[in-house]
């Protein structure tokens, strides 16, 4: 049963992670902030509207999870994996509207933004209804996927697109926090049971 809804995972996150449920790149540190290619994205150029209603969207999937993660997690680790990613993601949602308001720009919608709502939204609906023994492992998975995405899209997409250096600033410091639930996300995982196909 584990491996069939580990599997269903995956193919919901085949567009949102970087391998499907498992999730290349285990080892060093340098090699959790260096994640594995993913299925290039659409070229488009974006506005700074359009970059931070993407980031807004990653936290917000985040937090989403991460709040289903409290509630449902059975391990005490995972659990406090989770409130850290909420406040760490609410610091960025303060950062984001602090952005918009000294930048005087609204967030605006794009193909990236659309695409990384609705496979957040089938990722979410697997969370909430996933067997409880198989929670902590299919949240960890998510979590390690999903990170590893946003990463990449902020080097191949979002911070080339920066064309302010404050806006510049903010992705990589949003980088570098990305990278660091990465890391805590894979040094959990390695704690459960592996599956067949796994790969951390």
């Amino acid at each position: 049963m584990a491996h069939a809804f580990h599997r269903s995972f995956g193919r919901a996150f085949t567009w949102l992670a970087l391998a499907s449920a498992g999730v290349a790149g285990c080892g060093t540190d340098a090699g959790e902030n260096r994640p594995s290619p993913a299925r290039e994205e659409p070229s488009e150029p974006l506005s700074h509207g359009q970059i931070l209603a993407v980031v807004s969207t990653i936290d917000q999937n985040e937090m989403t999870n991460a709040e289903t993660a409290r509630l449902r997690a059975t391990s005490e680790g995972v659990r406090s994996y989770a409130e850290r990613v909420t406040a760490e993601h609410q610091a960025i949602q303060t950062r984001i509207l602090a952005l918009q308001e000294k930048l005087r720009v609204k967030q605006e919608g794009s193909e990236m933004q659309s695409n990384l709502r609705r496979d957040a939204e089938r990722a979410a609906e697997l969370l909430r209804t996933v067997p409880a023994a198989d929670f902590d492992v299919t949240y960890l998975n998510a979590q390690i996927g999903g990170h590893q995405r946003a990463i990449t899209l902020l080097d191949a997409q979002l911070i080339p697109n920066a064309d302010s250096a404050e806006v510049e600033t903010f992705l990589r410091e949003v980088r570098a926090t990305l990278a660091q639930h990465l890391a805590q996300a894979r040094r959990l995982r390695s704690r459960f049971p592996m599956l067949p196909g796994d790969r951390i």
